[in-house]
């Protein structure tokens, strides 16, 4: 599930440091900054699927939630990144749930990845961001298919002014253990800074997967709204 919702967390407030040092710390990060810290809510809408999610923000870390109206997609998702001067390493670590249907039946899986982000600032204001990962998949009743993968992706926003933006995003996973699987997906969006605290997004996604003899292909608009503070 892509980034697209936000919504506060008030069960984990202990987890993570004062939401307004987290402020103070990024007076300039873009509302689509992948390391934004903000505390942050959202809603949108993915075809005909209603989800919601949010971002509750530290000083140098954040903890996310995004998840569809029924509860049985969800991603909860952990960020460290350090502002001290000339950082560019930061540690992510993710949980995703979710349902497919494939042609032997609806499968439901849980993947937990842990990986290291870096952040390179390009040409006018061009932000481009590498993460390198390994995660584990475990698809219930189809524990043949449990893997290792490693993942790479490659995300670059570019602001065209203080208002519009584009942001695109690919990702690859690839199995290291022996197994049959791979995975991919890109997305490319749109977005529109009403203010500094909200925005809209229109994205268009497509993602593959294909694990053993197991295929799915995938395409979607989404419409995003969000708020930070």
């Amino acid at each position: 599930m892509p980034n697209l919702i936000r919504v506060t967390l008030p069960l984990m407030g202990a987890l993570l440091s004062t939401v307004s040092l987290s402020a103070q710390a990024q007076l300039n990060r873009h509302i689509a900054d992948p390391l934004n810290l903000k505390t942050s809510l959202g809603i949108g809408f993915d075809a005909d699927v209603f989800k919601v999610g949010g971002r509750l923000g530290g000083e140098s870390q954040k903890i996310e939630l995004h998840t569809n109206m029924g509860g049985d997609k969800w991603t909860l998702s952990y960020l460290y990144a350090p502002v001290s001067s000339g950082n560019r390493l930061n540690i992510s670590a993710k949980v995703n749930h979710g349902k497919t249907d494939t042609e032997i039946g609806r499968l439901s899986h849980y993947q937990y990845q842990f990986g290291v982000i870096s952040e390179y600032v390009g040409w006018y204001e061009t932000l481009v961001f590498t993460e390198l990962a390994a995660n584990y998949l475990s698809i219930d009743e189809h524990s043949s298919s449990n893997s290792f993968a490693a993942n790479a992706s490659f995300s670059v926003l570019k602001p065209w002014s203080d208002r519009w933006y584009n942001q695109l995003t690919t990702q690859a996973s690839a199995a290291i253990d022996g197994r049959e699987r791979f995975e991919g997906e890109a997305w490319l969006s749109l977005g529109y800074r009403l203010s500094e605290q909200w925005s809209w997004e229109v994205r268009y996604r497509y993602e593959a997967h294909r694990i053993d003899e197991i295929e799915h292909e995938d395409t979607q608009w989404v419409f995003a709204l969000q708020s930070q503070f």
